[in-house]
């Protein structure tokens, strides 16, 4: 961008120059040749200053959708600083909010395949399973022990 700018000065200063040629000319084809050249040197620097402005307007937006990215993934981790993976008996995982952490919230589990994608879903209880409303994980949070045998009741 700097570039741009000293070029597009130091074509206003041969413009500049040329006019002051100009002005000793006595014949009227070499002063319409010369204002010619200004003009097209004053187009030149025009040029390359609407040139440096689209790269700064550019330049400005990257920044600031990169700045909101940023402050996106700084949330995120502030977020999940207050959860710890948890491994239940039968050896799935959720994330679980830790104890000292709770901020007036219940203990709750995320569905850990969620929170790889950058979401928050609560997993909500169903039986021995916790059920992820999003992703539709089922996640069983205790071994299945069949009934002893001679317990159940016979269908007649």
């Amino acid at each position: 961008m700097y570039a741009e700018i000293s070029a597009a000065v130091a074509s206003a200063k041969i413009a500049l120059d040329i006019a002051k040629a100009a002005h000793g000319l006595s014949n009227y084809n070499e002063l319409v040749t010369a204002i010619s050249e200004v003009n097209a040197k004053l187009m030149q620097a025009t040029a390359v200053a609407l040139s440096s402005l689209e790269k700064q307007s550019s330049l400005t937006s990257e920044i600031a959708e990169l700045e909101n990215k940023l402050r996106k993934i700084e949330n995120w981790e502030g977020q999940m600083k207050r959860y710890r993976l948890h491994e239940f008996p039968t050896k799935a995982l959720a994330y679980v909010l830790q104890a000292d952490m709770e901020q007036g919230e219940p203990l709750h589990y995320l569905c850990a395949t969620c929170v790889n994608k950058n979401q928050k879903s609560i997993l909500q209880p169903d039986g021995n399973y916790l059920r992820c409303q999003i992703c539709k994980t089922d996640i069983q949070t205790q071994a299945f022990t069949p009934p002893a045998v001679g317990t159940h009741k016979k269908w007649i």
